[in-house]
């Protein structure tokens, strides 16, 4: 069975589509012509098409049912989308890890049975995300030159998420040559090791 509010979302989009058939058809209505001959050639004139105001009616009032169903549908939408999300987020909510936070403190809202590396992901978002994991998919440590070109990041945007994981803990930065050796912190790389 559909529900209440189903049906009239699918009504609306009904109610929208006739509409708009309504409009457009108008729009493109085919403008008269007339055939002039004269001395023996002819010329095609097309006439400019005028809407009567009973046209203009029909597209002024098929074109306010068309908005008004169209925000009845988003506005439906968006409300539906709000609720899954706010649903998804009571149910689940990551660890978040506070910028001063070391790898103990994390360990502490680690549930047991499921693995560190994983908790630190979950909890990290966009780019550094990105960084760390492909740090982790690397043996646990790689060096800064080529985390720059397999993320395509820039340099300096490079240098500033190490820094700011390294504050953290997440990370480790050496000296290597004209580069830095940038590796998982010990307790991340001994889970990773164990397994």
């Amino acid at each position: 069975m559909i529900s209440r509010k189903t049906g009239s979302t699918i009504l609306a989009g009904a109610v929208l589509m006739v509409a708009g058939v309504i409009v457009t058809s108008m729009l493109l209505a085919t403008k008269p012509s007339i055939i002039q001959i004269t001395d023996g050639s002819f010329k095609i004139l097309e006439l400019p098409y005028t809407y009567t105001k009973n046209d203009a009616y029909v597209l002024v009032i098929s074109s306010t049912i068309s908005g008004m169903m169209l925000s009845y549908i988003l506005t439906t939408l968006l409300a539906a989308g709000k609720s899954e999300v706010k649903s998804m987020i009571m149910e689940e909510k990551p660890a978040e890890i506070p910028l001063n936070t070391d790898i103990a403190a994390i360990a502490e809202h680690v549930k047991e049975g499921t693995q560190l590396i994983e908790a630190v992901l979950t909890a990290l978002e966009g780019d550094e995300k990105k960084l760390v994991k492909e740090i982790a998919d690397h043996g646990g440590e790689m060096l800064q030159n080529e985390l720059v070109l397999s993320l395509n990041f820039s340099k300096a945007k490079v240098s500033r998420m190490v820094t700011d994981l390294e504050k953290r803990g997440l990370v480790v930065k050496k000296q290597y040559g004209l580069t830095n050796k940038v590796a998982l912190a010990d307790k991340l790389r001994g889970e990773r090791n164990e397994n």
